[in-house]
């Protein structure tokens, strides 16, 4: 009888060293591809798939051949039990192994065959599965493993690569000024998050957040003046942000940006909540701020579950009602919504967080 394994003991460093890598949700690529490809024509195999496994979902990299969605709950996965394990399995006929008896996805599996070898870190940590899947079962005995794992070896070093390549990436996508992310990392961040909403329907957030009267700062010190309260206010950014790939971006001048994946509109007016905390408790001086202060106006924007309208986050004088689960067109519309937000706190006075509403 099927039971939903355990996750691995060292769970929680493999998830840090999945987000790390920056692969989910990405774009198709040859790199990837061509090793499902050669992996399905070596065994005859109807399909071939490489599949990255996080805390909820396992999402398919690259998948040669039909019947393989591109996305599946990761407790609703074969792959799992790889992950879980960090060994080779190999299963003969999916339908009459006693392991899997009562595993909710086979009704659904147009396949019989299965094996999978873990892509396996330096450290043995297991971040994904390369798979081959046939219609016809075969027994398990008779099948040769080792091209497979060899094949899955092939794959890591392209993940090790791609791991290299975005380090190299975030070093071209960072601000000189303030450290944080720079407006290219910014577009392509939001752009893979947005991927990853359409494929998992859970919530995103967008946090614009402006500084107040910004210009008179720079008119009445100097832009040098600008710049150190620039500088004092990334890393507030970084630190109000709590999920793995949430990113902090200076969005452009005085504007920053907070992509907020998986959160709703509450975690979203409490991550608002803290920025304006935190900057608060910085002190940073303004010449004509409130109490003379550096304050911030910022502008929220979500798609997903409506809020409830009884919250009360006491995070400024205007809170509307969030946005409910929409098929909103593309990332620039998020923006918009979020910037027409922000656009409405500096008209009600400044200093203060604004939810966007259709109104």
């Amino acid at each position: 009888m099927f039971v939903v394994p355990r996750p691995p003991s060292n769970e929680a460093e493999r998830l840090k060293i999945l987000f790390s890598c920056g692969i989910l949700d990405t774009e198709k690529d040859e790199r990837f591809d061509r090793i499902t490809r050669l992996s399905a024509q070596f065994y005859d195999a109807d399909a071939a798939f490489i599949g990255f496994v996080d805390d909820r979902t396992q999402w398919m990299k690259s998948v040669h051949g039909g019947g393989i969605a591109p996305w599946a709950d990761r407790d609703q996965t074969i792959c799992q039990i790889v992950i879980a394990s960090g060994k080779p399995l190999v299963i003969g006929d999916l339908q009459s192994d006693p392991r899997l008896q009562g595993h909710p996805a086979l009704p659904r599996l147009p396949f019989r065959f299965y094996a999978g070898v873990p892509l396996m870190t330096e450290d043995r940590v297991a971040v994904a599965s390369l798979c081959v899947l046939k219609h016809a079962p075969q027994p398990a005995d008779e099948f040769e493993l080792s091209p497979l794992q060899d094949l899955g070896a092939i794959a890591m070093d392209e993940l090790d690569l791609w791991r290299r390549n975005q380090d190299l990436r975030r070093l071209a996508d960072t601000d000189s000024l303030t450290g944080l992310a720079n407006r290219r990392a910014f577009d392509a961040a939001l752009d893979r998050a947005w991927r990853r909403f359409q494929r998992t329907r859970r919530p995103l957030s967008l946090l614009l957040v402006d500084l107040d009267r910004f210009k008179l700062l720079n008119d009445c010190w100097g832009h040098q003046a600008g710049d150190e309260a620039l500088r004092r206010c990334a890393p507030i950014l970084s630190e109000a942000g709590s999920g793995s790939d949430d990113l902090a971006a200076r969005y452009g001048g005085e504007e920053f940006a907070l992509i907020l994946p998986d959160a709703d509109g509450a975690q979203a007016l409490e991550t608002a909540g803290r920025v304006r905390s935190l900057l608060a408790s910085a002190r940073i001086p303004h010449p004509h701020g409130i109490d003379d202060l550096v304050t911030v106006s910022i502008g929220i924007a979500t798609l997903g579950p409506e809020l409830d309208p009884g919250l009360d986050p006491g995070l400024g004088p205007e809170i509307g009602p969030e946005i409910g689960l929409d098929s909103a067109g593309s990332p620039e519309t998020l923006i918009a919504r979020a910037d027409a937000a922000l656009y409405r706190a500096k008209q009600q006075g400044r200093d203060r967080s604004v939810v966007y509403t259709a109104a």
